[in-house]
């Protein structure tokens, strides 16, 4: 699972660690105080980790007591993963917190804790208040995160968890219900407050997040947080399974349909492929449901859903999914779609583009003549130009010469040559070649469009020799367009 988390800037950091050094200061009062009457660098601190906790120091914090496999890992790059890490344990040293906090203006602008051996960052020059109590610190820390803006939370509700012997989850829980604070603000506090509330065994603050998606007059977005912190908890995805008949909000809904996919036991698939099949549900959640489907990559399974949805969209989402699995079975189900009269033309032309995108070009070239739809064959022409290739020039300039093919598809080859960069003498050939007034008054423009001294020599020969009346004023049109 991957997280993100919020560091200073290297920039930042470096223009504090450059600056003249502070003499150490032994300032009384609380911390707070002590903190924002520093002058304007860094302030640093240490306080006791809890057990579990260590750091190389310098690039990642990491906890080994998170009850899964390895470590919850916090990267200084601004991201977090969690699982096991051999390297990360050979690298990991136990040791105090060592926390970073750059004052300007009185005011605390940025936090970075460090764990493990000493290191250039914790080393440099600043304004030391040495080893403060872990009460005090949490307590300070948890109030920034309240106030501070949202990088300055983020961090300080991580440096305020790694503390020894503090209690703050059931203070997490309130800043994670509390209305009046930033979304984003209560959002750090829901990620953090389940994890430490079942660290500390408080139970009320475990379970805040449901408290928080079952209120329909909190915020959206923190409740979308809150059923992804709950997708975390073991029984979360059945949790999240029996609340979703109770939501109206289909970003709710389709949020909780990621959630539970991302379990993926046999009971999540199943509960999902139900909602896909749901015709009372909306199309946009069900199309949610059909690609969680689809990342499951079960050809078989998803050959089973597709014959019983309805709804084109749907269908198509199929299909994308079927694409991507990309086997030579799955290739052989959208051969046989593209060739399935009783299927919808768009459905059928998914299948189309789907082929050419897995590069199947020359099963798309021998089914042209057998399509009964100019709008699949249209599709057809369009995806041959599109993958290029001398081959691909040649069956598209015999598209364009075919007498017995209609107007539209034969100016429709027209284009896509033309698209696909055929050289401007093959257009001029075609134009000699080709009697159709359509598909000769699509090549005028198209050698319009080139502009280069071949196309233009043609233009002036069709103005004033060409039989035609109208292409005659055509091509003057185009040229005098040209000047």
């Amino acid at each position: 699972m991957i997280r993100t988390g919020l560091v200073i800037p290297a920039a930042t950091l470096a223009a504090v660690f450059l600056a003249p050094p502070v003499s150490r200061r032994h300032q009384g009062g609380d911390l707070g105080r002590r903190i924002t009457s520093a002058p304007d660098g860094l302030v640093k601190m240490s306080y006791a980790s809890r057990d579990g906790i260590c750091g190389d120091g310098r690039t990642f914090i990491a906890d080994g007591t998170s009850g899964g496999p390895g470590y919850d890992v916090w990267f200084a790059g601004g991201m977090s993963v969690s699982g096991a890490n051999t390297d990360i344990a050979s690298r990991c040293a136990r040791g105090p917190v060592r926390l970073l906090l750059v004052v300007r203006d009185h005011r605390v602008v940025d936090v970075q804790p460090f764990v493990g051996p000493p290191s250039s960052a914790t080393e440099r020059a600043g304004t030391e208040l040495g080893t403060v109590p872990v009460a005090d610190v949490s307590r300070y820390l948890l109030d920034l995160a309240r106030r501070g803006d949202d990088h300055s939370a983020s961090n300080a509700i991580l440096a305020a968890s790694l503390a020894d012997s503090v209690r703050i989850a059931g203070t997490l829980a309130a800043m994670a219900q509390n209305k009046a604070l930033r979304s984003s603000v209560r959002e750090g506090a829901l990620k953090w407050a389940g994890r430490v509330g079942v660290r500390e065994g408080d139970r009320a603050a475990a379970r805040v997040a449901r408290t928080i998606v079952e209120d329909r007059d909190d915020q959206a977005d923190v409740r979308e947080r809150a059923v992804r912190v709950i997708g975390e908890e073991p029984d979360g995805p059945a949790y999240l399974r029996t609340l979703y008949r109770r939501l109206d909000e289909p970003a709710l809904r389709e949020r909780i349909v990621r959630v539970v996919a991302e379990s993926g036991t046999k009971d999540d698939m199943d509960w999902i492929r139900g909602i896909a099949l749901d015709r009372a549900e909306r199309t946009s959640i069900r199309e949610r449901a059909v690609r969680e489907l689809g990342e499951d990559s079960n050809s078989r399974a998803l050959r089973e859903l597709y014959d019983k949805l309805e709804e084109p969209s749907l269908k198509e989402r199929v299909i994308r999914a079927m694409a991507d699995i990309g086997d030579a079975e799955s290739r052989r189900w959208l051969r046989d779609l593209v060739g399935k009269s009783t299927e919808p033309v768009d459905v059928r032309e998914r299948a189309i583009r789907s082929l050419a995108e897995q590069g199947d070009i020359t099963y798309l070239r021998s089914a042209y003549g057998s399509l009964n739809d100019d709008a699949l064959r249209e599709r057809v022409l369009r995806s041959v130009a599109e993958a290029g290739g001398t081959d691909a020039m040649r069956w598209l300039a015999g598209i364009a010469r075919d007498s017995t093919e209609s107007s539209s598809l034969r100016d429709r080859a027209v284009r896509s040559l033309a698209e696909a960069g055929a050289p401007t003498p093959e257009l001029v050939a075609l134009y000699d070649a080709i009697p159709d007034r359509g598909v000769r008054e699509r090549l005028v423009s198209v050698l319009a469009e080139r502009g280069d001294r071949t196309a233009r020599d043609k233009l002036r020969a069709i103005a004033t020799d060409d039989p035609d009346e109208g292409l005659r004023q055509r091509a003057v049109r185009k040229l005098t367009e040209s000047r």
